[in-house]
């Protein structure tokens, strides 16, 4: 995780996010709220320490409403035009840093045999190593770029930046860090479940330090 992006992001904004129907409850998003607060309060009894019972379910045996039950937010956009998890291929590309925050971006590459649109701020959920689901502040940032759709063609790509500060893992031996992070790409979808590391790492490099409770901030699509 040494590589540079090349880019600082101030992300502040939080416009509103709206909530779906008929997706599981367990994600506390709902109409009209801007942002997820800290879920300080969803938090059980010794959820800062390593658990001693069975190992969780592996990240990847988990179904879509295990994977839809870790959004902490819903994606802003809905229409039938939009990418499906089945036609991207989603990644986090590049790593910068600076005073405490961390700057990644999610990258959003069209996989299937026609154009899809993404558009606005994905809804986004992690999930720890310890098989914890995370109660993180979540809100937009600002872009310079167009607010509007993206149309990617097969093959083209379309990317949010990333930012995480605030309370991150790894200031203790033994903290949680996040082992996955869920991406909802428009409203109704089951998110997509992406690897908490940065494209190229080994899996025997660190996760990204986003703990339970780490401020995760995201942008608009942009191509």
């Amino acid at each position: 995780m040494k590589r540079a992006l090349g880019f600082l992001a101030v992300l502040t904004a939080l416009p509103v996010l709206t909530a779906c129907t008929g997706e599981p409850e367990a994600a506390p998003a709902e109409p009209g709220v801007t942002t997820a607060a800290p879920g300080h309060e969803e938090l059980a009894p010794g959820w800062d320490e390593s658990p001693d019972g069975a190992a969780p379910t592996p990240d990847e045996e988990l179904d879509d409403a295990a994977l839809s039950a870790l959004l902490r937010t819903r994606a802003t956009a809905s229409g039938a035009e939009h990418c499906t998890p089945d036609r991207v291929a989603v990644t986090l590309e590049g790593f910068d840093q600076a005073a405490g925050h961390r700057y990644s971006r999610v990258v959003v590459r069209n996989t299937g045999d026609g154009p899809c649109v993404v558009e606005g701020v994905p809804g986004v959920g992690a999930r720890g190593t310890w098989g914890t689901t995370f109660v993180n502040e979540v809100g937009p940032g600002t872009s310079e770029a167009p607010a509007g759709p993206v149309r990617l063609a097969p093959g083209e790509r379309a990317t949010s930046d990333l930012e995480w500060t605030g309370d991150l893992a790894g200031a203790e031996p033994e903290s949680e860090r996040a082992s996955l992070l869920v991406l909802q790409l428009a409203r109704g979808q089951v998110p997509v479940a992406v690897p908490a590391r940065i494209a190229g790492d080994t899996p025997d490099d660190p996760t990204l330090d986003i703990g339970p409770l780490t401020t995760v901030r995201l942008t608009p699509f942009r191509r």
